[in-house]
């Protein structure tokens, strides 16, 4: 395992290229190990791991998701599917046999799809308001993926995610933030400065189906571990039901909803999230 340090983070070196992590914390196992959104930064989980750092040891990695300062191989495969084999070999890589997967957005189809192919590696699994079933990619954002595979649309959407107007409204950061969406610009910068980083973002959105996630859901009824899904009372994307289909879809599914918060919950309610899930960790006896 090759590894070196940069701005307090650690270079993680993997098959399919470099990734920043940080440990942060010194509890006992499992790991959490964290997924955020996409076009989000691993700063999105900043509060809620130093709430949980105290009792866990928690794992935050700049997923290539198209905030990633650093471009993943040309050849990289980083479709879903792609992205979870990743997860998994992070883990391998870190010496960790098995985790707590928190995922957010589109980090919470890449945990299911983990759950999905490796059960044994996922010691309990919370899902914050995500994609799941038949809505994946959910709403128009089912026709910007679509359209990435044309030349240039990946690259007009990451001029427009840079003008600052743009990026907090409705076709922008708005989308999924109730508050402060113009405070986490520095998101769109690598994708905007960066070919591979938008060649990176582009196999993630053009490897995109519902497919994926309805056949991963096929397997729910079989993980029998604790599951947490986090619903956001204000989310444009992911409706109540949603949340409740996917609890009700695994054995020991646990349903919640935080008010106030839009589909990215660690930023807009990160006390609240977690308060949630150090709750969960704590009474379900993950070990």
């Amino acid at each position: 395992m090759s590894q070196f340090s940069t701005d307090s983070q650690i270079v993680l070196e993997t098959s399919r290229g470099p990734l920043r992590y940080r440990r942060t914390g010194s509890g006992s196992d499992p790991a959490v190990i964290f997924l955020q959104g996409f076009l989000a930064g691993p700063d999105v989980w900043s509060p809620v791991v130093a709430e949980l750092a105290g009792q866990h040891r928690c794992i935050t990695v700049d997923w290539p998701f198209g905030a990633h300062r650093a471009p993943m191989r040309a050849d990289a495969d980083l479709s879903p599917p792609g992205v979870a084999e990743l997860v998994v070999e992070v883990m391998d890589l870190l010496g960790e046999s098995k985790a707590v997967l928190v995922g957010n957005d589109s980090g919470g189809v890449i945990a299911q799809l983990v759950t999905a192919a490796h059960p044994d590696r996922v010691a309990a699994l919370a899902l914050v308001a995500c994609d799941a079933f038949e809505v994946f990619p959910p709403g128009l954002y089912r026709w910007l993926f679509r359209l990435a595979a044309v030349p240039g649309v990946v690259r007009a959407m990451a001029a427009a995610m840079s003008m600052p107007a743009i990026a907090r409204s409705r076709f922008g950061f708005g989308a999924v933030m109730e508050h402060r969406p113009g405070s986490v610009s520095h998101w769109t910068a690598p994708l905007a400065a960066s070919p591979g980083v938008r060649r990176d973002i582009t196999k993630l959105m053009t490897g995109s189906s519902n497919a994926q996630t309805l056949a991963a859901a096929r397997t729910f009824g079989r993980y029998d571990r604790p599951v947490l899904v986090v619903s956001a009372a204000r989310d444009r994307l992911f409706p109540l039901e949603l949340g409740r289909r996917l609890a009700d879809a695994f054995p020991r599914g646990r349903h919640e909803v935080i008010a106030g918060s839009g589909t990215f919950v660690p930023h807009d309610q990160p006390a609240r999230l977690a308060g949630l899930l150090g709750g969960f960790l704590a009474g379900q006896g993950v070990r």
